[in-house]
Formats: C-alpha cells, sequence, structure tokens
C-alpha cells in the first residue's frame, strides 16, 4: 500500500436518502492504490449502499465521489466507462445461466475492451486457473456449486484487468463448507496488490486481509483503524458492543 500517493477513491461529504431513511450521513473516505479496505457494521448501517455508491449503482444526493481522479457524481461522467476500471462481486452470482463459464468469462473482454476472442479466451482460461476451476470452462452455471459460481463471478470481474476490485458480502449467500474457497481466492488477490474494499461479516478475513476497517452505523463511519486496533482495543461503545456480537 503506498500512502503517499493520491486515493484511488475518494469520497468526501456523502450523504444518501431512502426517503426520511438517511442511508449515508456525511461519509467521507480516502482509499488508495494497492490498500484493502474491509467495511462491517450491522444490518442497516450503509456499508453495502457506500460500496454500490462508488460505481454509482447508488446515486448519492450530496457530496461527491472520486475514482481515479474523475468525479462520478455529476450526470456528464461517462460511469460505463469508470465501471471499466471497477470490478464488482455481488453477493449473488449474476453469471448468465445461458452461456457457459468460459462465454461468461470473453463477453465483457470483447464487447467493452475490443479484445480479439482469442485473447479474451486466453486471459480467461488464466483467470479460471487462478480461482482453481479451470476444468469447469465448458459448464454452465447450474451445474457449479454455490462456491465454484462465485469465484467465476470473481474471475469474470477479473477479466476487465480493472484497478479496484468491490465485494458486496461476497460469501453471505453461500453455505459454510464453500466460504473458505471463496475467501482463498480473495485472499491471494489481496496478496498481489489488488486494491480492494469489501464489505463482509467474516472476521478472519478481515483481520488476516485489511489495511484498515471501516465500522459503519445508521449512515455513519464511526471508527476507522488497523485490525489490532478493532480487534484489541475498539474504541467506540457501539463497535465494542458489535465486536463482543459477532466474535
Amino acid at each position: 500500500m503506498t500512502v503517499n500517493s493520491q486515493p484511488i477513491i475518494s469520497i468526501r461529504n456523502v450523504y444518501k436518502f431512502f426517503g426520511s431513511l438517511s442511508a449515508l450521513n456525511d461519509v467521507s473516505l480516502d482509499i488508495f492504490p494497492g490498500e484493502k479496505v474491509v467495511i462491517i457494521g450491522p444490518s442497516g448501517s450503509g456499508k453495502s449502499t457506500l460500496l454500490r455508491s462508488i460505481n454509482r449503482l447508488e446515486s448519492v444526493d450530496l457530496g461527491a465521489i472520486l475514482v481515479d481522479g474523475v468525479d462520478i457524481s455529476t450526470p456528464a461522467t461517462d460511469i460505463n466507462l469508470v465501471r471499466q476500471e471497477l470490478g464488482m462481486v455481488f453477493q449473488n452470482f449474476n453469471l448468465f445461466p445461458h452461456k457457459t463459464v468460459l462465454e461468461n468469462l470473453t463477453m465483457a473482454p470483447i464487447k467493452l475492451r475490443g479484445m480479439s476472442k482469442s485473447a479474451a479466451q486466453a486471459l480467461a482460461i488464466d483467470l479460471l486457473k487462478k480461482v482453481d476451476i479451470s476444468d469447469k470452462a465448458a459448464s454452465y452455471p447450474n451445474m457449479l456449486s454455490g462456491g465454484q459460481q462465485q469465484r467465476v463471478a470473481i474471475a469474470r470481474a477479473l477479466a476487465m484487468t480493472p484497478k479496484i476490485m468491490l465485494f458486496d458480502e461476497p460469501t453471505s449467500a453461500l453455505d459454510p463448507e464453500m466460504i473458505g474457497e471463496v475467501l482463498d481466492v480473495m485472499v491471494n488477490l489481496a496478496r498481489e496488490g489488488m486494491t480492494m474494499a469489501c464489505v463482509t461479516h467474516e472476521m478472519g478475513f478481515a483481520r488476516e486481509v485489511a489495511d484498515r476497517i471501516i465500522f459503519m452505523d445508521k449512515g455513519e463511519i464511526l471508527e476507522v483503524g488497523s485490525p489490532d486496533h478493532f480487534f484489541d482495543n475498539p474504541r467506540h461503545p457501539r463497535l465494542q458492543k458489535f465486536m463482543q456480537q459477532i466474535l
């Protein structure tokens, strides 16, 4: 992580309302190139809303979000161009059920990056090796376990060679025995230096991978610190209570 560089994501005084509900309340956060940031908090705390706002899947009502220097909160910004640099992995796998694993991985690089079919297929095979399912290239999503489908989803996001990976509770829809295989892929990705922002309840992953952990509640960031700080010396009473409940 290079903290002397400019932030690759800069969130400035962001507010988001759903009717009278304040989902994000004056949130500011910088994420630097190569940094691994894990966002935790109770259900309804705004953590997924914050993550989704980074690629404008949620538009903010006030404030600004800059991704690699581009203000995505202005209507003039071509958000589809910005999204090419942002890989996103969701709770549900969102794979195309009528396409093979290989076809799921090659569609976007061919269509959006202008990659040749042969180059896209070669990249896809390399990525399937990376996520340890190279034998599933010809399979369809319904032939795979949940853990395998999520690993395909990660590989598909990586196929666009993004600068940043966003993970929105990527293991929450998985059976317990499948969680580890997905977390292993994410740990390896972190070790390779990928910039990552991850909403998760997996505290072992947070402790191992995070450079910083962000704790949110009721749309606000209440505490920011290293894993050691969070696990050994949480300060905010709400964070102390949260950690007691989940550990």
